[in-house]
């Protein structure tokens, strides 16, 4: 048995030594109706049942007492979340189901169990069921909130994105928390499903929608320059990448070739450097980045760039050794410049045979940006990687995988 499971046993203990000492206290002041002596007696026994590992008797007995005594609804709560834990979830079920249809019980343990049936049906998968409690919980007047909450929950992995705007907009109205960003997602992905099936006039809809809910959001500025390069308006999807960058800088490594593109459909490729040159005196601190997007690319040739390149190489004692080393066996074809592309083609390979996005939170990293990370399920905490992973040159073979925080 867990060290979690122990204490919820030690925590029915201790309730029924209290009701036993409860009532050992009221036989010295009158005589214990017999219901009162049944239940303390009867708690002894469902625990007995609980060690003798008898789930079934004990929640037989322990059901049958609350139909005695109002007193033992939270040893009621303590036996459901153990059997839930234990994966028992058709005992917890039970335990809950019961509680609910007391129509004796209080609106606030009514509103408790309900929240715990509903978790109980979501952990067995039963998403309708679990869908129906919350609602019944988030159309009442106590414990509102965690039935919102249990709907988004469901609606984000159905992807039902409409029905989670909804939720997330009556939750915003409940408890006042900000969920503009959320919904702001919920908005991208559907533009994203509208782009899918070639409907540009539906994402531009929801991509207008999702930069009213966060109107600093780098993922809405981001789809919105890809559709204007869908519909051929590379000056406007030109402006938004760089709108996009001036909100994050550490989606270089994603904005940079597309914005790249944007300028040679223009034909103003040579205009790129020069916004880039003009960006890095404002931004200093994106030089690795652009190098390392540049390296990652290769279809980089702009003066600014290749300094970036020079500067990290220069600033990395293994590459400075490394380029040290080449320099003379490369004097006939170019010396230094030749030893950088060199370098630069053996760290592309590293960048391509290593995870290009990782997640703040809990490190779930692949080569897939997913703005709802499918390990903690935080929306905007996946961020492109924009450092080599020299080890990966231990392994040529290398294959980039997907993969939770300890693979």
């Amino acid at each position: 048995m867990s060290a979690a499971d122990s204490l919820l046993l030690l925590l029915l203990f201790a309730a029924a030594a209290g009701l036993g000492w409860y009532f050992a206290r009221r036989s010295l002041r009158a005589p214990a109706p017999a219901g009162r002596a049944q239940v303390s007696a009867e708690y002894f026994q469902g625990l007995n049942y609980l060690l003798n590992e008898e789930p079934d008797k004990a929640l037989e007995v322990f059901i049958r007492m609350v139909d005695l005594d109002a007193d033992t609804v939270d040893t009621h709560f303590a036996l459901g979340a153990l059997f839930r834990k234990r994966g028992e979830t058709e005992r917890a079920i039970k335990v809950h189901q019961n509680l609910v249809a007391r129509p004796d019980l209080p609106r606030e343990a009514r509103a408790r169990a309900l929240n715990e049936l509903a978790e109980d049906y979501f952990k067995a998968g039963l998403f309708d069921r679990a869908e129906q409690v919350y609602g019944q919980l988030a159309r009442g007047a106590v414990r509102r909130e965690l039935g919102l909450l249990g709907l988004v929950r469901i609606y984000e992995l159905q992807r039902d994105w409409e029905q989670a705007i909804g939720a997330m907009d009556q939750l915003a109205s409940t408890s006042g928390r900000a969920g503009g960003e959320t919904v702001a997602h919920y908005c991208c992905e559907l533009a994203q499903e509208a782009v899918g099936r070639g409907d540009l006039l539906a994402a531009r809809h929801w991509l207008k929608r999702a930069q009213g809910a966060d109107r600093q959001g780098v993922r809405g500025a981001m789809m919105r320059a890809q559709v204007a390069q869908l519909e051929g308006d590379h000056r406007l999807a030109v402006r938004l990448y760089e709108q996009a960058l001036e909100r994050d800088g550490g989606f270089l490594v994603d904005v940079l070739p597309e914005l790249r593109r944007s300028y040679a459909e223009l034909g103003k490729a040579g205009e790129f450097g020069h916004w880039l040159e003009a960006a890095l005196a404002k931004h200093p601190e994106w030089r690795p980045g652009v190098a390392f997007a540049a390296i990652a690319d290769g279809g980089f040739d702009d003066p600014t760039t290749r300094q970036c390149i020079v500067d990290f190489v220069a600033s990395n004692p293994i590459l400075t050794e490394i380029l040290e080393m080449l320099r003379p066996t490369l004097a006939s074809d170019g010396g230094r410049d030749a030893a950088i592309r060199r370098i630069s083609r053996a760290m592309q390979r590293i960048a391509r045979a290593s995870p290009r996005y990782r997640c703040n939170v809990c490190g779930f990293s692949g080569n897939t940006l997913y703005w709802q990370c499918p390990s903690c399920r935080t929306w905007g905490a996946t961020r492109p990687v924009t450092k080599f992973r020299f080890e990966a040159m231990l392994d040529p073979r290398a294959v980039p995988r997907e993969s939770g925080p300890n693979r």
